[in-house]
Order: structure tokens, then sequence, then C-alpha cells
């Protein structure tokens, strides 16, 4: 293992509270841990208030005006936070040539399922009401904001809502019944989850819905009519399994779907851009892919 990874997984090792923590240490460590982890000094922030709930534009010298990312961070809907994963979703944003508006939507357990899909699309209605343009707005985010963005589109469409012009999902969530096989031939490998800590999260978001409901868990959601989507995920995570099998079903109901796995790599390892190459080309691909939507838009 060379030394830029080996490094990254000892920053989760070092850091992460150990079990059993409370919601609040979790939280905590969270904030603390990726605080460790270097934001861009060009980058200028400017706070939201949308209808009660924060958010934040984050905003780069390439960034254009009518170009926007809309992004949810991750962290199991327990944790996480817009300043958490502020080192991720603006140099995504950087790549796109685009504008982020990153959403601190409501956690479990406090708020459970759906409340962080109500959320989302509150935000999204507030950029149409601002004068932003379906066919300029992205959605995406890692790993439960993975999961938001393929819920947020699904309710867009079944809303009747104006399509944004597509999705990125990196490291996604999407199945919070934990039924692939990657759960178990992954257990151990990825350093950042583990199966027994996957479970314990989604009961809290879930309160007693179903795993198996679509929108708490795309991979059984009817994706058809779904605009194009991206999906990135390392080889070593759990959550591999459940990323080919949404796309394979995204692709069987006619979306234009992409896929990319990296090898090594862990759940969330975008946030490692400023020491790891393989972070620093993931973010460069997301930045291809919606520049090339944004293009093909205009």
């Amino acid at each position: 293992m060379k030394n830029s990874l080996r490094q990254a997984h000892r920053l989760f090792k070092d850091h992460l509270p150990s079990n059993p923590a409370s919601i609040e240490e979790l939280r905590a460590g969270v904030e603390a841990m990726f605080g460790l982890l270097p934001v861009a000094s060009d980058l200028v922030t400017e706070k939201v208030d949308i209808d009660g709930m924060e958010a934040e534009w984050q905003i780069l010298p390439e960034s254009k005006d009518d170009r926007v990312l809309l992004y949810f961070h991750g962290g199991g809907f327990m944790y996480g936070s817009i300043q958490s994963y502020r080192i991720e979703s603006s140099e995504m944003g950087r790549a796109a040539q685009a504008r982020v508006l990153s959403v601190n939507y409501r956690l479990a357990p406090e708020h459970p399922f759906p409340a962080p899909i109500e959320d989302a699309l509150k935000a999204y209605d507030w950029l149409l009401d601002q004068g932003y343009q379906p066919h300029n707005i992205i959605i995406g985010g890692v790993s439960a904001g993975g999961n938001l963005t393929a819920a947020l589109l699904m309710k867009i469409r079944d809303t009747k809502t104006a399509m944004p012009a597509g999705g990125v999902m990196v490291s996604p969530w999407i199945d919070l019944g934990q039924t692939g096989d990657t759960y178990v031939t992954k257990e151990g490998v990825d350093p950042v989850v583990t199966k027994e800590a996957l479970v314990q999260l989604a009961d809290n978001y879930l309160n007693g819905v179903s795993p198996n409901v679509p929108y708490a868990s795309p991979i059984y959601g009817d994706l058809r009519g779904l605009p194009p989507i991206y999906v990135m995920v390392g080889e070593s995570e759990l959550m591999l399994s459940e990323s080919l099998t949404f796309v394979t079903r995204a692709a069987l109901a006619g979306v234009d779907i992409r896929f990319r796995s990296w090898p090594s790599m862990f759940h969330n390892w975008l946030s490692f851009h400023s020491s790891l190459e393989e972070a620093q080309e993931g973010v460069i691909s997301t930045g291809n892919f919606m520049n090339e939507l944004y293009e093909k838009n205009q």
C-alpha cells in the first residue's frame, strides 16, 4: 500500500470515535477529523437561509454564476455537515466551474426518513424560485448524500417538477438493507465503515420503515425518466455491489448512466484530494461529467 493511501486509512483509525459512542461524540469526532483536511484558500462562502434550513453558497474563481451543483453531504443520515464536507463539495464545484449550494438537511434520529428527502426537495425548489434554470442545475452527493441524490431525482420526477441536468453519486449508500455481497467480502477492507455500524445508522434513519421502500433504498426505485447520472465507487467499499446493481437497473430503465470504479479506493476517498492522486483524479472526473452536461444544455 502506498504511503498516501496508508495515511488516509490512518486518519480514520486514529480520529473516528470507537464504539460505543454517543451521537454527540460521533458528530463531534467526524467534524474534528475532517477539520484536519485543508480547504482551498480561494474559496468564498455565503450563508443562506432556506425557510429555516441552513445552506451555504461555495464560490471559487472558476465558478460561473448560472451553474449550480446542489450538494448533499454524507454521514449515514446521522452526522456530517456543510463544514465537514466542504473540502469535497467545493472542489467538485471547482472542477465543474459551478457555484455549489451545500445543505444542512435534518438528521436522524431526531428527524428520520423522509425528513432529509423533504429538505432536499425544498432546496431544489428554492433554487428554481431564485431563477436558476433546471438545465443548469446538477444534483450530487456522497454516501447518504448519494442516496439523497437518487431519491431527489425520483421525487422531482414523481412531483412533475422540472428535471435538473443530471446527478453525481459518489460512494452512494443506496441499499439500507445491506443485502449486497460486498458487505461480506469487503468487511475489514474498507477503513471507513463496517456493516455493524451501517445497520445501526439505517435503523435510526428508517425508524421502522422497510429498507425496501424505494425512496429509502433507491436500488429498488423506478428509475425510468431520470436524467444522466454518474456513479463512482471505490473497489474496497462495502457499498460496491449496490452501486453495480443500481447502474444495471438504471441502464435497463433507459437512463444515460455512467459508472467508474477505482481500484483500492475506500468509502468517500474524494475528501483526500489534497494528498491522494486517485482522489484528485476522481474530482476531475466528476467535473468532466458535469461540464459535459452544462455545455450540452447551453
